[in-house]
């Protein structure tokens, strides 16, 4: 452990250079120790005990509790959830597991959370195996409920500490942030991520772009002095803080005007999705870089919330199967040789895009045929190379995969996944 806070922590977001989402524990405050392991686990000195704030990984339990011990031998008193996503609220284990008994604050929608997880754990599985490209499924399978739970607010003495938790709506419909008003500390959880909001994500369930504006504004009206995200570095100071909140919902917010507008305008979703892009600006600063999420699958995400499921395609309504509409495709275009030979140019011509969608059909109307998974494999491995985002990449390297697969070889596996 080292009290060398400096590398984690920036006083000026605009120009802050953010090069880890990991880092050996540290004192980045007297009474605030950080635990950097894909997600940020701080552990705080509430004065007569301790309060940890997102306990992270399941498989990072040990060592969270190991490096939080030897900063400290008080007793824990709280532990907190941000939200119930599997990278902050799963580490508690050990604690408990250790005899400790802390109460376990979260909002009250954890608790739906918990239970869906449940219900889908094999799909939660495969869902983070594909997202991730991890070598095989994987989810865990102990919950450590709350024990209290928060409908919009809570204030409660936490040793020596007020403490006050708030209900918001973003990346979850259960997101909690901690304000301990006497320090002027700010626990943000995914609300500040030190990316673009992941407000989108193809594969989860509905996220909540309007109200993580109204939530990021909240935050900016409270003049903390310190800075505790979900993700990356710490900010010092209220004018660095103020600029962090307040740009970011100017980015968010940005991307939903723009959806609403066109919505009531009665333009179609693939109109709205085409045309809809984020302020180019904003775009530039290193706390909003689309690095994890897309701002088209915000786009997305707001036309499910909005506007339903159909694509305003109406014969995708009640639709034939994928399989059926890329034999047709293939007749039509002379044959699935045709499709793969037109696939080779789009590819080769950097059409990305078209590539990809002719390759899908070549492999759907025919699933075995060798040089229509050649392309596949190829036009895919072709977008993932040109992707810069966690989620397109796992997506795009699941398929380049399934082909690799199909045609006997091994899947790829990439340099980088969190600790699972």
């Amino acid at each position: 452990m080292t009290d060398d806070s400096a590398v984690l922590v920036t006083n000026d977001p605009v120009n802050a250079n953010l090069q880890r989402l990991w880092a050996e524990a540290q004192a980045v405050r007297p009474d605030v120790l950080m635990h950097m392991a894909f997600v940020n686990t701080y552990a705080v000195d509430v004065g007569g005990g301790l309060m940890l704030i997102d306990p992270g990984l399941r498989v990072n339990g040990v060592a969270v509790r190991e490096a939080v011990r030897a900063w400290s031998d008080a007793p824990l008193r709280t532990a907190v959830y941000t939200h119930g996503h599997f990278d902050h609220a799963f580490g508690l284990g050990p604690w408990l597991d250790a005899g400790e008994q802390p109460e376990i604050v979260a909002q009250e929608n954890c608790v739906a959370r918990f239970d869906r997880y449940r219900l889908t754990s094999g799909h939660n599985a495969l869902l983070n195996q594909r997202q991730f490209s991890l070598p095989k499924p994987y989810f865990p399978d102990r919950y450590d409920y709350p024990t209290t739970t928060v409908r919009e607010s809570l204030t409660q003495r936490v040793g020596e500490t007020e403490v006050r938790f708030h209900a918001a709506k973003g990346e979850t419909d259960d997101a909690l942030y901690v304000w301990l008003p006497e320090r002027g500390y700010l626990f943000t959880g995914d609300l500040i991520i030190w990316s673009a909001p992941n407000c989108g994500n193809p594969q989860k369930v509905q996220r909540y772009p309007l109200e993580w504006v109204s939530a990021l504004e909240e935050m900016a009206s409270l003049d903390a002095e310190w800075l505790f995200p979900g993700h990356g570095l710490v900010v010092q100071g209220g004018p660095g803080i103020r600029t962090l909140l307040t740009e970011t919902a100017a980015w968010l917010r940005s991307i939903v005007d723009q959806v609403l507008e066109r919505m009531n305008a009665g333009q179609e979703p693939e109109q709205i999705y085409h045309e809809v892009e984020p302020d180019p600006e904003l775009s530039q600063r290193p706390f909003l870089r689309v690095n994890y999420d897309h701002p088209k699958f915000i786009v997305r995400n707001l036309l499910r919330l909005w506007g339903g499921w159909w694509n305003g395609n109406a014969a995708d309504l009640l639709p034939a199967t994928w399989r059926q509409q890329g034999a047709e495709i293939a007749q039509l275009a002379g044959g699935v040789d045709a499709l793969v030979s037109r696939g080779r140019e789009l590819l080769d011509a950097g059409d990305l895009e078209m590539a990809c969608h002719v390759a899908e059909w070549a492999t759907r109307g025919e699933p075995e045929n060798t040089s229509a998974l050649e392309l596949k494999r190829d036009a895919y491995a072709a977008r993932l190379d040109a992707a810069r985002e966690t989620m397109t990449q796992g997506i795009y390297r699941a398929a380049m995969n399934d082909a690799v697969v199909a045609l006997g070889g091994e899947p790829e596996q990439p340099n980088w996944r969190p600790g699972l």
